[in-house]
């Protein structure tokens, strides 16, 4: 049950922002989810966000760094779920929400190659018109600091 707790809290909260990226307020989003107001529905979006968040503070078999890495890629999920332009930013940045919303029920070898797979297309940013905000881009540091740790090299 917990597991699927974790899963439905995760696409709930993406379909969320999907909405929002589509241009849904929040009240059409209270409405939809069949709660009394706008603020409910936001509420409802920072408790799955809480969800989503605390999902790896469970002993990860793969080892701190792995759960180091897991964290890094959640939070530059929120960041990315809450930019309502993100999905006109570049090239691949359907892309790259689209796996990282795979993260939260992913094990360690898969987390490390879905991680490895938004790098390289965020790489494709070098120069591009639009840069990310920046908070955005401390995620997307963070994210890459946690990968390289993370490595089988190291």
């Amino acid at each position: 049950m917990p597991a699927a707790r974790a899963r439905l809290d995760a696409e709930e909260l993406e379909l969320i922002d999907r909405a929002r990226r589509d241009g849904a307020t929040w009240g059409e989003i209270a409405e939809a989810l069949g709660l009394g107001s706008r603020q409910a529905a936001e509420q409802r979006r920072l408790r799955l966000v809480t969800a989503v968040r605390k999902q790896p503070s469970a002993p990860d078999a793969y080892g701190e760094k792995i759960a180091h890495l897991r964290e890094a890629a959640l939070e530059l999920h929120r960041r990315v779920g809450a930019d309502r332009r993100w999905d006109r930013r570049f090239t691949r940045a359907v892309l790259v929400r689209e796996t990282l919303a795979a993260v939260p029920g992913a094990a360690g070898g898969a987390l490390f190659a879905l991680v490895e797979a938004v790098v390289a297309d965020l790489d494709a940013l070098a120069g591009a018109e639009r840069p990310l905000p920046a908070p955005t881009r401390a995620a997307v540091e963070r994210l890459r600091d946690a990968l390289a740790v993370a490595s089988p090299e190291r």
